[in-house]
């Protein structure tokens, strides 16, 4: 599925209107797009519709943050960023595998191709891809 939109509330309208009825026991997307594409102002617009009210940032430095919800569905939202990672070497699989396979969390993993082992993981691959400014190019892959 292939949509444009035209500003960060809309991006994040569109995408939760396709995730939010698929994630009883969880759902892992993996994201990508350039730097400043709005990967994680997508995040952060969904951790909102999950009533999150801690402040969502990308977390470059230590790789994971994870946010309580207040949703029937899932019980986290996980958010993983991988653009530090150069090599798959320089992370310890296992402790991600386990991020990973966490029951009732909706898990955003940002540049999931420097960890080649995700594919397998991952639900739902989301592309973002700015046309201008505020508008967006958005495909979703469900896997």
């Amino acid at each position: 599925m292939i949509f444009v939109v035209e500003n960060e509330k809309e991006l994040g309208e569109a995408v939760w209107r396709e995730i939010k009825d698929k994630l009883n026991g969880g759902l892992v997307v993996g994201l990508q797009g350039d730097l400043g594409a709005g990967k994680t102002t997508l995040v952060r617009e969904i951790a909102r519709y999950l009533g999150v009210k801690d402040k969502v940032a990308s977390p470059t430095f230590n790789l994971r943050k994870s946010y309580p919800v207040h949703s029937e569905r899932i019980e986290c939202l996980q958010h993983i960023d991988l653009y530090r990672i150069a090599s798959p070497k320089q992370l310890d699989w296992e402790e991600v595998r386990e991020w990973l396979v966490q029951k009732n969390c909706l898990t955003f993993v940002e540049w999931p191709e420097n960890l080649p082992k995700l594919e397998n993981a991952l639900g739902l691959e989301i592309v973002i891809e700015p046309i201008d400014r505020e508008k967006r190019k958005v495909e979703l892959k469900w896997m």
